[in-house]
């Protein structure tokens, strides 16, 4: 597990409290903590993958041309 610069006081001295916001379809899920809003995510292994601001915006964009893919080809096979 990777040390990281915490934002709030809290998690600088108890450390993180991870709350499950969100279960993958791969049996990842996504877990954010209820002090400083820092979201993890776990893969297949169980690790922690620490995503910067820059990295999510990157994983929001790619979600939206995979759904604007999938209405190109619902609009094309109809």
């Amino acid at each position: 597990m990777n040390s990281t610069i915490h934002k709030s006081l809290p998690c600088s001295v108890f450390g993180h409290n991870y709350i499950k916001s969100k279960t993958n379809t791969d049996n990842t899920s996504q877990l954010t903590c209820s002090h400083c809003d820092i979201i993890v995510n776990t893969d297949t292994k169980g690790d922690f993958e620490y995503y910067s601001i820059s990295n999510k915006n990157i994983h929001e964009t790619l979600r939206r041309l995979y759904h604007i893919k999938l209405r190109s080809y619902k609009l094309a096979f109809t």
